[in-house]
């Protein structure tokens, strides 16, 4: 069995597209400053897996296609493993609000995900994300979330009326990676 980092995408490996707009393709996509960095410091052969978790209702909304997400993963993958980093999977919800269980905060990818690898070890996971609904997502699951926020006060405040835990914030995923946060699963892995 395999420690397993979940990665929420946008908002944590690359730029998140303004509000009501979506990454389309590989043109609109940028990693963060940092992200290949710590994806880097994360990914070894005997490493905890790193699977992404992505909502992107844009396909369901019709400003894109599966097809144009996928190969905006292919490249993503590509590009990545040009770093020597490891990606071992990228799961997709691409529903809109309401019409599935795989959305974010319901935990249908993550399952997904443990049902296609059963080597990931769900008692020795983490997710990081962006969002309330990544919290969510990570509390439901029940393994210990992390916060990729530059002004983490409104949604910290947020998760603190809801009773929801965080496992630790940072600016960027690089300032996790840094603060030690992977170091308990690191350590598990090797």
């Amino acid at each position: 069995m395999r420690p397993v980092i979940f990665l929420d995408r946008d908002g944590v490996i690359d730029r998140k597209a303004p509000a009501g707009e979506y990454i389309r393709d590989w043109d609109g996509f940028a990693f963060l400053p940092g992200a290949i960095e710590a994806l880097a410091r994360l990914s070894s052969p005997d490493g905890p897996a790193l699977v992404v978790v992505t909502n992107q209702r844009g396909i369901a909304r019709g400003h894109m296609s599966q097809g144009d997400v996928d190969r905006i993963h292919e490249r993503m993958l590509g590009a990545l493993a040009e770093q020597g980093v490891s990606i071992d999977a990228v799961h997709v919800c691409p529903h809109e609000v309401g019409q599935c269980h795989c959305r974010k905060p319901e935990i249908g990818l993550f399952l997904e995900a443990m049902r296609r690898d059963p080597s990931l070890d769900r008692t020795r996971a983490a997710f990081v994300g962006d969002s309330l609904s990544d919290i969510q997502a990570g509390r439901a699951l029940g393994i210990p979330t992390y916060l990729v926020c530059e002004d983490e006060a409104p949604i910290l405040g947020q998760a603190r009326q809801l009773g929801l835990e965080i496992a630790g914030v940072g600016a960027s995923l690089l300032e996790l990676v840094e603060s030690h946060a992977f170091d308990r699963l690191m350590a598990v892995a090797s």
